[in-house]
């Protein structure tokens, strides 16, 4: 059987025209996950949770259809326009090509700041991830020392549980608020390019913070800067059990610790 995607990344299309030979990663009820040999990841699936620059939308019935044909660390051919999930089964992928994720400056940041602001964080205060530290954290990353913003990068990267540890999600919001409204210093963004060679947390998670620190995010995610309502941000924190929380907590504290008006 021959299935066609809906659309693609640009990053999932640019990993897929070198046509290496993949593994199966990951299965999740939403989709699956490849992997080539550089650690390259690829999301095949639905958009439930939003659309990915890594990623290939497919809808519910080829996932249903897929999932049941994939298992863990199964071999995964490529061709210059097809991906073949086995002898008998097969996804077209030269499909086009899903809108752009890229994070730009942008004019809603006080309408954003305002929505965001409505909700309760309270249950972050507790934690590793409380308001005081991140205060200083999102200072360091505007004013601090390569040694101390590194030091910071590596308690936060790969922090909690899950395939996106919270401390990741909470990075990812806040990078997204500096590619809307600027205030990491660039050399601090080298830095996090930097340590992500290393492994510091799970290659998923990776996936998304290399994307991030590019100023690429997915959809769920960059609707905010241009449509910050309650409804999308709603959206945003249905995502998985907590990561989308998770997120806006990290847009909320890079939009108000900085400004000085939390807390």
């Amino acid at each position: 059987m021959i299935y066609r995607a809906l659309a693609i990344g640009g990053i999932a299309q640019e990993i897929l025209e070198e046509r290496e030979t993949f593994y199966v990663h990951s299965i999740f009820k939403k989709g699956f996950n490849i992997v080539n040999h550089r650690q390259e990841l690829i999301f095949i699936g639905t958009d439930d949770n939003g659309t990915f620059p890594f990623g290939i939308q497919i809808d519910a019935q080829t996932r249903d259809q897929l999932l049941g044909k994939v298992h863990q660390q199964q071999t995964i051919k490529v061709s210059a326009n097809t991906i073949y999930i086995d002898a008998e089964c097969q996804l077209v992928w030269k499909v086009k090509q899903l809108a752009s994720f890229e994070a730009h400056m942008s004019d809603q940041v006080t309408q954003l700041r305002s929505c965001v602001a409505k909700y309760d964080f309270s249950e972050y205060e507790q934690g590793d991830f409380n308001s005081s530290y991140l205060r200083r954290f999102i200072y360091a990353l505007a004013h601090g020392s390569s040694e101390e913003v590194e030091r910071y990068y590596r308690f936060i990267i790969g922090r909690g549980q899950g395939l996106t540890p919270t401390g990741d999600d909470i990075l990812t919001g806040m990078l997204f608020i500096h590619f809307i409204n600027p205030y990491i210093r660039n050399h601090n963004l080298i830095i996090l390019k930097q340590l992500l060679r290393e492994t510091l947390t799970t290659l998923v998670s990776e996936t998304f913070l290399k994307c991030a620190q590019k100023g690429l995010f997915s959809s769920k995610i960059s609707v905010l800067q241009t449509e910050p309502t309650p409804d999308n941000i709603d959206r945003l924190i249905q995502v998985g059990s907590s990561s989308g929380k998770d997120t806006l907590y990290g847009v909320f504290v890079a939009l108000t610790l900085r400004s000085g008006t939390y807390g």
